[in-house]
């Protein structure tokens, strides 16, 4: 798969330059006629003209040429790619990040996708190809995740990789609003039943906290503000699940120096409440999240401090652990 990014840079700066002679150009223009004819005399023009006609050269190759540089052919095999298809259920999990049922039951889900249909006369790759390419991936950062590793381990081009992933993200993300939705009437009915028989709290729709998801670098624009305390940078991630560790609800992309407080202020939960909560219901949360109608943090010192308010806090921990058991999941398989 070709790679356009450093043609179209190089094409874009040409662009550029062409477009700036022309200002200059139009500015000499406005000159005197005395400064013209000792602009005349000089040499200068036929240098300028030379100029502009190697800009002229460089375009034109730029824009016809696939590549920008001589093509290096590696030698690559896939025998490690069906050997991972072929594997015990341990190995194939390792690979896949999934169980095999798992994987192919997204294979299920995206293999209809129009990403993965072309009119090429030369067909894709299987859909469980591009799919494990993917994964193996999202399994794994830095280094271990990039574009040589997963090219070298599973037979392909570094372009291919970059390529496969692109068109699984695609597939995946059109399964969004089907998978990760917040329950209906009938299931949180369900739901609360469940958190109020087994842990004690009625009314109760689950569990919500914050998560930084890591950035390999700063981003281009702002970059600071995604500094976190830890060191590192990262986004924010809001998480919602239930009590079986499914998640119901996600809300990303804030600096990772926002706080938790601040992320869900702004969250369609707290913009909207009664879209998503009727009656008593509500979330426990940690003491980072505001006291509100559908939000139940834990208690903050000194009130901690009594005994009532201890007690409270101890089951609502126990309660609360659910949403960081299915935060850890999450990126413990995914990196």
């Amino acid at each position: 798969m070709p790679r356009l990014v450093n043609r179209k840079e190089l094409v874009r700066s040409v662009d550029v330059k062409i477009l700036t002679d022309l200002v200059l150009h139009d500015v000499l223009d406005s000159s005197s006629d005395e400064e013209d004819e000792m602009l005349c005399e000089t040499d200068g023009s036929s240098s300028e003209d030379d100029e502009e006609i190697k800009i002229a050269v460089v375009r034109y190759f730029a824009t016809q040429s696939r590549y920008l540089s001589a093509r290096v052919n590696s030698p690559k095999t896939k025998e490690l790619a069906y050997l991972i298809f072929q594997s015990d259920e341990l190995t194939f999990k390792r690979n896949a990040r999934m169980t095999r049922q798992a994987f192919f039951a997204v294979v299920d889900k995206i293999g209809s996708h129009i990403v993965f249909r072309n009119k090429s006369h030369h067909e894709q790759a299987p859909v469980p190809d591009q799919l494990m390419v993917a994964l193996s991936r999202f399994g794994f950062d830095g280094s271990a995740s990039s574009l040589w590793t997963a090219g070298s381990r599973l037979g392909i081009g570094e372009g291919t990789v970059s390529l496969y992933t692109e068109r699984v993200m695609y597939a995946l993300l059109s399964l969004e609003k089907t998978v990760v939705t917040w329950p209906n009437t009938s299931e949180r009915a369900t739901i609360k039943a469940r958190i109020e028989k087994n842990q004690g709290f009625p009314h109760c729709l689950g569990y919500v906290d914050g998560s930084l998801i890591g950035l390999q670098e700063a981003p281009s624009m702002c970059g600071e503000d995604y500094y976190t305390r830890k060191g590192s940078y990262a986004i924010n991630a809001m998480i919602v699940c239930d009590d079986l560790k499914r998640i119901r609800h996600v809300f990303a992309g804030f600096p990772g120096c926002s706080h938790d407080h601040r992320v869900f202020m702004y969250s369609k939960l707290a913009l909207n409440p009664f879209k998503y909560f009727s009656g008593h219901e509500y979330l426990l949360a940690d003491s980072a999240y505001p006291v509100s109608d559908i939000i139940v943090p834990t208690f903050k010192k000194p009130l901690a401090n009594s005994h009532e308010n201890t007690a409270l806090n101890t089951a609502h921990s126990q309660a609360r652990v659910i949403v960081e058991q299915t935060i850890g999941m999450l990126k413990g398989r995914f990196q």
